[in-house]
């Protein structure tokens, strides 16, 4: 607590500056990064990306992406490759072909027959002349957990006309990391339509390509699993979560809902799938985040702030563990948790007993989609210029929520990966007790959590009012 003496004056805006790369300090992996570890020989670490589409020509991320094997179920059911010309001809190296994942889920075994021959050699990389949906306007919320999983610092020529007619070539540089600097990042772009198939297709292929690392920072909005508790209660001999449906399911699409749960934790059991816990206090934690159990690969993560406390709209129940994020205000019958230095905040009617000293401004920074689009905007109107950078702005943005968090143990894994600390045949449970064993007890008046330390020890950089 604080005394009246240290007070700041409240509703003032008067927020202290932090380091943009708090988290990987906070993490112990900031100092590791400065020290230049060598990454293991042969392969990078593979990460698979199942969310919205991304910015692959950010000058932070271009180095990270694997322009091959980028797909994209939002505009073609069985995929198109958005960083392939329309007419071009594949020729991947898919080192999983031949996976049983899919052996005893019978509609899943089919889908997984379309996708291997749709990845065919001599296939088109897009079908029928429709073009991948992959377009800056989508890719916002990819472009930001991609460079906290991957990104690498960049050196970028500022674009000629905005240099001064006569000036020298200059550069700037873009000093951003995500966790794993050295891994590769395999972007699966998917939409939000209660489409079993596309999540199911999005998962085969991760499997497929042989992804050391499966991220998932989303929820999926499976109709019986979106509040699981329903479909436990019997009614009348009827089943609630039936009841509770708006629309009646039909019989395949309940069987590839059903599937694609089994196929999550079928794919968790021979590599990690990272999924984010939810941003509403979900005791459980959300679809599919709420598969994981000590018997799977599948991990849950929800989000502490930078003072070390569960961000107001996390939980540890059903969580593996919390990592770093953003926080957010509480008003409810649980916890009051306001921002002191908010304008209003006088206006509020705070009660006397609160929370607030655990608030946290802090928030977590990541790449952004450059220019006009994305959730930093550029101050110019037109596009990009084709080559150079214009202004950096628009290259970061300011991110959070338990997708955050689990882009942050994402790489987190994918690190241990690419250093040789996981070994290379690990499975999905083996990956997940390396990285319980990574872990620090953090105790709160809320629980106590796990947080990944790659040295032992955390620090939390946001001390005031503590």
């Amino acid at each position: 607590m604080f005394g009246d003496e240290t007070r700041r004056p409240q509703g003032r805006e008067i927020y202290d500056d932090y380091a943009a790369l708090w988290h990987l300090e906070s993490i112990g992996v900031l100092g590791l990064l400065r020290d230049g570890p060598k990454p293991r020989k042969g392969r990078k670490s593979r990460v698979a990306v199942i969310d919205t589409s991304v910015a692959v020509d950010h000058p932070c991320l271009m180095p990270a992406i694997d322009r091959t094997l980028a797909i994209d179920f939002f505009s073609n059911r069985l995929g198109a490759f958005p960083c392939h010309p329309g007419d071009h001809r594949l020729t991947l190296d898919l080192p999983n072909l031949a996976t049983t994942v899919a052996d005893d889920l019978p509609e899943t075994r089919a889908l997984l027959g379309e996708l291997v021959d749709r990845l065919s050699p001599g296939a088109i990389a897009h079908v029928n002349g429709v073009a991948p949906a992959t377009s800056p306007d989508f890719s916002n919320h990819g472009t930001a957990i991609a460079g906290l999983v991957g990104a690498r610092p960049a050196l970028v020529e500022i674009a000629a006309e905005y240099r001064g007619a006569g000036a020298q070539a200059l550069t700037v540089p873009l000093p951003y990391a995500g966790v794993d600097p050295f891994c590769e990042l395999v972007p699966i772009s998917t939409n939000f339509d209660t489409d079993p198939e596309m999540l199911i297709l999005a998962f085969l292929y991760a499997e497929i390509i042989g992804a050391d690392v499966v991220l998932l920072p989303r929820s999926i909005p499976d109709p019986g699993r979106i509040v699981p508790e329903l479909a436990s209660v019997d009614l009348d001999g009827e089943d609630l979560g039936a009841l509770a449906t708006q629309v009646e399911i039909p019989p395949r699409e309940r069987a590839l809902w059903d599937e694609l749960a089994r196929l999550i934790v079928a794919v968790s059991m021979r590599r990690p799938v990272i999924c984010a816990a939810g941003n509403s206090q979900e005791s459980g934690g959300i679809y599919p985040a709420n598969l994981a159990s000590e018997h799977n690969g599948v991990i849950a993560v929800g989000a502490a702030n930078a003072k070390g406390m569960v961000a107001g709209y996390s939980q540890v129940a059903g969580a593996t563990l919390l990592a770093p994020s953003n926080d957010a205000e509480t008003f409810d019958r649980v916890s009051v948790r306001l921002d002191e230095q908010q304008a209003r905040f006088a206006d509020r009617l705070c009660p006397p007993h609160n929370d607030n000293r655990k608030f946290s401004h802090f928030e977590i920074v990541s790449t952004d989609v450059p220019g006009r689009h994305g959730y930093s905007y550029s101050p110019y109107a037109s596009d990009e210029p084709p080559e150079g950078l214009r202004e950096f702005g628009s290259y970061f943005c300011r991110f959070g929520g338990s997708s955050a968090a689990s882009a942050i143990v994402a790489g987190f894994v994918s690190l241990g990966r690419s250093l040789g600390e996981i070994d290379a045949c690990a499975d999905g449970p083996a990956a997940r007790n390396w990285l319980l064993s990574r872990c620090v007890s953090i105790d709160t008046d809320e629980g106590s959590f796990l947080y990944p330390s790659w040295t032992g020890k955390v620090s939390f950089p946001d001390l005031y009012g503590l």
